[in-house]
C-alpha cells in the first residue's frame, strides 16, 4: 500500500503538475511533473525530504524548464523497501525514469542524496546526461569509515519521525538558524513527510545513502559533461573546501558557493535558480573550473 500523505497546496506552482508511480530497480518511485519549458531537468531530493524542496525553484523556472522530480524510496509518495541498496541502484532508477519518459539526454541533478543519485546515473550512462547539477552533494561520504555525523544520522534514522530528532539533528544540520521559520510553508511539508513515512523503510533508505555509498570526488574525473557544483558556505557536514576540490576533479566542473547550509534550494531558491539557468545557458566551451561568487 502506498504511504498515507497529507498533501497541502501551499503556494502557486506551475499550471502543470502531474504525479505518477514509475517502475524502477528500486520499486515504484513517485515522479512529479512541473513546468512548461522545452528543456527537461530531472531532479532527486535529499534524504528526509521529497519533491517539495523544489517548490520555489520550479515556480521560478517554470517557463524555462520542464521538470521531473523523483521522490526517493520511502520518501514522499514513493513506497520504498525494507532492504538497503547501493547508490548505483539510485542511478539506475534515474535511467529507468528517463526511459519511461523517452528522454534521450536531459539535464539531471539533485540535492545531497539526489546529487549522488544523479552522479551515479551520469557515471553509468554518460551519453544519457547532457549536464549534471550537484547541489549540496557529499563528495566523500561512504568508504570504510563514515564520519561521526554520518553515523549519528544513520543510527537515528529509525526515529526520523520524532520531532526531537528533527529539531535537534536534521534541521540544525540542514538549515541555517531561522531558515525554516522564514519558510513556514515548507516547514509544514517537511514535518508532514516525516510524520507520514514508514519509519522502517525510511531508515533503510537513509542507512543506504550514508553507509553504502562510494566516495564521489575522485570519480568526477570520469565525467566529461558540464558539471555544476552548488555548495552552502556554512554547510558544516560537507565543507566548502572539499566541494571546491571536487569541482576541480571534474574536467568541465563549475563551482558555485551560495549562502546558507545544506539545502540551498530552500534557503536561497532565487540564487540557486539563477545559477542553474546561467549554467544551462552557457556554451560547453565556456564551462570549466569557474568560480561563481556567492
Amino acid at each position: 500500500a502506498l504511504i498515507t500523505w497529507r498533501f497541502e497546496m501551499t503556494a502557486p506552482l506551475s499550471d502543470i503538475e502531474k504525479g505518477k508511480l514509475v517502475p524502477t530497480p528500486l520499486g515504484k518511485l513517485h515522479v512529479v511533473e512541473r513546468g512548461r519549458g522545452n528543456e527537461t531537468v530531472v531532479l532527486w531530493p535529499s534524504i528526509f525530504t521529497d519533491h517539495h524542496i523544489y517548490d520555489a525553484l520550479t515556480e521560478i523556472l517554470k517557463d524555462r524548464f520542464h521538470f521531473l522530480i523523483i521522490d526517493g524510496p520511502a520518501h514522499g509518495r514513493s513506497p520504498g523497501t525494507l532492504k538497503e541498496f547501493p547508490m548505483r541502484a539510485c542511478g539506475d532508477a534515474i535511467l529507468s525514469v528517463l526511459d519511461h519518459y523517452k528522454l534521450e539526454a536531459p539535464i539531471v541533478g539533485g540535492t545531497s542524496w539526489g546529487g549522488l543519485a544523479a552522479a551515479e546515473a551520469a557515471l553509468a550512462a554518460p551519453d544519457r546526461i547532457q549536464r549534471l547539477i550537484l547541489m549540496n552533494t557529499p563528495m566523500e561520504i561512504g568508504g570504510v569509515r563514515p564520519s561521526i555525523n554520518a553515523r549519528f544520522i544513520a543510527f537515528g534514522a529509525r526515529w526520523a519521525g520524532s520531532r526531537l530528532f528533527f529539531q535537534e539533528g536534521v534541521a540544525k544540520s540542514f538549515f541555517s538558524p531561522n531558515a525554516l521559520e522564514r519558510n513556514p510553508t515548507y516547514q509544514k511539508d517537511f514535518h508532514a513527510m516525516l510524520d507520514a513515512a514508514d519509519q522502517r523503510r525510511l531508515a533503510a533508505a537513509i542507512r543506504s545513502v550514508i553507509l553504502r555509498g562510494t566516495p564521489l570526488k575522485p570519480r568526477l574525473a570520469d565525467l566529461s559533461m558540464p558539471v555544476l557544483i552548488i555548495a552552502g558556505t556554512e554547510d558544516e557536514m560537507y565543507p566548502l573546501k572539499v566541494q571546491q576540490e571536487a569541482a576541480l576533479h571534474a574536467p568541465n566542473g563549475t563551482f558555485a558557493p551560495v549562502p546558507g547550509k545544506h539545502i540551498s534550494v530552500v534557503e536561497t531558491p532565487q540564487r540557486t535558480a539563477d545559477l542553474i539557468e546561467r549554467f544551462c545557458q552557457s556554451r560547453n566551451e565556456d564551462v570549466g573550473a569557474t568560480m561563481l561568487e556567492a
